[in-house]
C-alpha cells in the first residue's frame, strides 16, 4: 500500500499546538545553541536551494520526550546530494558522503557529531512483505509512509517557519497517551518487520498496543505473514531485538503479541528462561568489563540460552539466518549438558580447561549463565577466561625442532602437553619445560 491515506477510524485529535516559538525553545534548551545553529544553517541552504528540509521521525519523537539528543534525520523535499555538498562547502567543517544508491547522505562535522539526509519519498509495496518501489513525494506523503504515528512527525527547519510542527496523524497524542498506532490498514501486510520494530518501541517508550492496531497484528498472523521475509530481514530484527537492554521484558511482550514461534517454540515455564536471560546479560557485561578490546557476538550467547532445550529447532533457524557463528552455537548446545558432569570428575587443571575449550566463548557464558555468581561451575569458567584461556607453554614449535624433535602430528601432540603441564603447574618457563620433557622422556637427559 504504502501511499495510502490514513484509515479514518485511526485517526486520533491532535494534542494540541506546538508553537514554533516554543519548539525552537525546547531545542535550545535540550540540543545546545551549537547544534541549534547548524540546524538553522542546514535550513537556510535547503531554503535557498528551493529544497525544504526537515527534522523528522525518531529524533522529533525522542525530542518530544525529552530523551538524550539521538541520530538526528533530516528528510529533504528535493536534491539531497545538492543540500549536502553545499552544506559542506558553507558550512565551517561538515563533510559530505553521499550514497547514490540509497539517495542519502551524511554530514559529519571535527568533533564527531553527523546528520543524516535523506529525499522525502513515497513508497508502493507491488505484494505483501515485498521491498518497497519509492518514488520522489513532499513532506506530507513521505509521513505517512511510516511505520507509526509515533514516528510520522516533522520539525520544519526552514527559514521563514523554523519550528514549525508537523504532526498530521496525532502521533504527539498517541505518545502522550501511550499508544502505538500504525498508519493505515495494511501497514503490517506491507513491511511485516514493522511488527517487530513495533515490539521493540513498545518496550522502549513503554507503549500499549492502540486497539485497532492490535487487530491488524492478530490478522497479519493469521496470514503467516512472516514467512514471505528473507533470512536476512527476519534476522536483522531479531537482532536488534535481542540488543535491547530490557530484552526479557521485550521477550515477555513477544508472548503478550503472540511472536515467540518467530524465536523458538514458547517456552512451557516463561520465567526459568527469562532468569537465565539476565544471568545471560551479567555474564555477558561481565566478559566486556574484563575484555573491552575483545570481540564477542552477544546474540550468539543470549540465542544459546534461548535454544538450549531445543537444538533441532536451533538448527532449522540457523540454515535460514545469518547468524554469527551459528555452527559453534549447534556445537555447544549439543555439548553444554555434558560440561558440568565433567567438570565435577575433572581431577587436573588441565582437564578442566579442556572442558571449557570444547565450547565457544559464547557457550562458555551461557553456561555460566544457569548458575548464580557465587556457583563453583560459574566461578570455574570465569577463571578459565581471566587465566587459562591465555596461558601459554614456555616453549614453541621452533623451540622443540631446535632441541631435535622432527615436525609434524607428533610435534603437536607434544605441545598439547607442555600447555597441558603448564596449566597443571608442572613448568612455568624454558628450562622447567626443558627438564620436563626429559623426564617424560622424549628429549635425551643429556643434549648436544
Amino acid at each position: 500500500m504504502g501511499e495510502g491515506s490514513l484509515d479514518a477510524q485511526s485517526t486520533t485529535p491532535s494534542a494540541g499546538p506546538l508553537p514554533a516559538t516554543q519548539i525552537h525553545q525546547m531545542l535550545r534548551q535540550q540540543w545546545g545553541d551549537a547544534l541549534l545553529r547548524r540546524l538553522h544553517g542546514i535550513g537556510r541552504i535547503a531554503a535557498n536551494l528551493g529544497t525544504p528540509a526537515y527534522l523528522v521521525g525518531g529524533c522529533v519523537r525522542d525530542f518530544l520526550q525529552n530523551h538524550p539528543m539521538p541520530d538526528i534525520d533530516l528528510a529533504i523535499e528535493g536534491d539531497v546530494r545538492a543540500v549536502a555538498e553545499a552544506c559542506s562547502a558553507e558550512l565551517s567543517g561538515a563533510q559530505c558522503t553521499y550514497h547514490p544508491y540509497f539517495g542519502t547522505a551524511i554530514l559529519r562535522y571535527p568533533d564527531g557529531f553527523q546528520l543524516d539526509l535523506a529525499r522525502c519519498r513515497i513508497e508502493h509495496y507491488p505484494a505483501p512483505a515485498a521491498l518497497p518501489e519509492v518514488q520522489p513525494a513532499a513532506i506530507q506523503a513521505d509521513l505517512i509512509r511510516r511505520d507509526f504515528t509515533i514516528n510520522a512527525m516533522a520539525i520544519s527547519l526552514d527559514p521563514e517557519k523554523f519550528g514549525e510542527f508537523l504532526d498530521p496523524y496525532g502521533g504527539r497524542t498517541d505518545l502522550q497517551r501511550r499508544l502505538l498506532r500504525v498508519l493505515h490498514p495494511h501497514s503490517f501486510l506491507d513491511d511485516p518487520t514493522r511488527i517487530l520494530r513495533g515490539l521493540r518501541f513498545a518496550v522502549r517508550f513503554q507503549l500499549q498496543l492502540e486497539a485497532s492496531t492490535r487487530g491488524l497484528l492478530e490478522e497479519a498472523l493469521t496470514q503467516n505473514i512472516f514467512a514471505r521475509l528473507s533470512g536476512a530481514r527476519l534476522w536483522r530484527e531479531l537482532k536488534y531485538l535481542l540488543e535491547l537492554t530490557d530484552l526479557p521484558a521485550a521477550l515477555e511482550e513477544l508472548g503478550a503479541w503472540q511472536l515467540w514461534p518467530l524465536l523458538r517454540p514458547t517456552p512451557l515455564e516463561v520465567e526459568p528462561l527469562l532468569a537465565k536471560i539476565r544471568r545471560g546479560q551479567q555474564e555477558i557485561h561481565w566478559f566486556h568489563r574484563h575484555f573491552p578490546d575483545e570481540k564477542l557476538c552477544d546474540a550468539a550467547v543470549l540465542l544459546t540460552i534461548l535454544w538450549r532445550d531445543i537444538p533441532w529447532a536451533a538448527e532449522k533457524r540457523l540454515h535460514y539466518w545469518p547468524v554469527t557463528d551459528g555452527r559453534y552455537i549447534l556445537n555447544d548446545l549439543h555439548r553444554l549438558s555434558e560440561i558440568p558432569a565433567a567438570l565435577a570428575k575433572a581431577s587436573h587443571p588441565s582437564a578442566v580447561a579442556q572442558l571449557w575449550e570444547s565450547l565457544s566463548l559464547p557457550g562458555i557464558l551461557a553456561l555460566l549463565a544457569e548458575y548464580p555468581e557465587t556457583d563453583t561451575i560459574t566461578k570455574s569458567g570465569r577463571y578459565y577466561l581471566l587465566k587459562q584461556r591465555g596461558l601459554t607453554s614456555p616453549l614453541n614449535g621452533k623451540d622443540l625442532q631446535a632441541m631435535g624433535l622432527a615436525p609434524g602430528p607428533q610435534l603437536g601432540k607434544v605441545l598439547r602437553h607442555l600447555h597441558d603441564a603448564r596449566l597443571d603447574g608442572a613448568i612455568k618457563d624454558k628450562e622447567t619445560a626443558r627438564q620436563w620433557l626429559i623426564r617424560q622422556g622424549i628429549l635425551p637427559s643429556i643434549q648436544p
